[in-house]
């Protein structure tokens, strides 16, 4: 009797450790896995790498105070600041249960970005991101080199992540045409080449004194309203434009380069260093103004030429203030 008691005991006791160490291995399989994902020092972080399941591949690079996209353009400060968020806030929604496995295993294969994360140099996360859940409130990830995937979200935030780590890489590009400190501008030159008469400059002197210069003959102008020139030049801190053409052939956007501008504007600053951008119309067909009638170019929508570089599309709406003319600021 003695010896079936301590059996029991024995079996039990045994029964408890195998528990005991499988919710141990489960933990700490859990805690490992999960803690991957989410790195809370983003400030540390000095690349980012994005590749998705068809071969598009973004590199982002962070120099001083500010991020480069592939080595060659600067990318969009909103994005980079999104997806470092989303690197620190991402946590654990569930595991994926065994009888799911298979199916978001496939998910996660079939339409993926694969995001490598480095601070000082190191890479320090590793990681696949799927798709949504049936709810589009979680979103399927996979630490490279382990075999369970789990849901994961931000904590308050209704959604999935999936569309922060994309690879587009036009969507990455900056925006920005002028965005200057009022106070870094030193000259600005805006042109009509078809109304020479409307011409205008700005000129800030050595003693800060800003001096405006009109028509053709570029004359100067002495019945400024500098409370009005004032809000003119903080026209010039956030001007972006609105996308890129990627609907029109290499001969077409030559033949809008070679049409007649509707403006030219040049901006310096206390740097030395210049920007400009051209404005054109922009050909549609079929197009109709309030009044009905047939237009043959877009009235919301121009062409851009920046820096002499490539065609993009702007807003009338952004550009205006820009080109309204010297009238704005002049003592009426």
């Amino acid at each position: 009797m003695k010896k079936v008691i301590i059996g029991v005991v024995l079996l039990l006791a045994l029964a408890g450790i195998t528990v005991w160490v499988t919710q141990q291995d489960k933990k700490t399989t859990m805690t490992g896995e999960l803690s991957d994902f989410g790195y809370e020092d983003t400030a540390s972080v000095d690349r980012m790498v994005l590749k998705d399941e068809s071969g598009y591949r973004i590199v982002l690079t962070r120099e001083e105070s500010r991020w480069v996209l592939n080595d060659s353009f600067q990318a969009r400060p909103d994005a980079i600041n999104i997806l470092l968020e989303t690197i620190m806030k991402v946590k654990v929604r569930a595991p994926i249960s065994q009888q799911e496995m298979d199916r978001v295993l496939k998910n996660i294969i079939s339409n993926h970005t694969l995001i490598e994360v480095y601070a000082f140099g190191d890479m320090v996360r590793n990681y696949y991101v799927g798709g949504p859940d049936k709810e589009h409130t979680g979103t399927y990830m996979l630490m490279k080199g382990a075999q369970r995937p789990f849901l994961m979200h931000i904590e308050g935030f209704h959604g999935f992540l999936t569309p922060r780590y994309f690879t587009n890489t036009l969507e990455w590009r900056h925006r920005g045409v002028f965005e200057y400190d009022p106070y870094n501008i030193t000259s600005i030159e805006v042109s009509y080449p078809a109304k020479p008469e409307k011409d205008f400059r700005i000129e800030r002197s050595s003693t800060d004194d800003l001096k405006v210069f009109a028509g053709e003959l570029m004359s100067p102008i002495q019945s400024i309203d500098s409370f009005m020139l004032s809000a003119y030049l903080s026209n010039y801190e956030m001007v972006h434009y609105e996308s890129f053409e990627e609907t029109k052939t290499e001969n077409f956007l030559d033949s809008v380069k070679t049409s007649d501008p509707i403006f030219h504007i040049v901006v310096s600053d206390r740097s030395g260093a210049s920007k400009e951008v051209t404005g054109f119309r922009k050909p549609i067909k079929e197009g109709y103004d309030p009044e009905g009638t047939p237009i043959d170019y877009d009235m919301d929508r121009l062409y851009l030429w920046i820096d002499s570089g490539e065609i993009v599309i702007g807003q009338y709406a952004i550009f205006d203030k820009l080109t309204q003319g010297i009238g704005f600021f002049k003592n009426r």
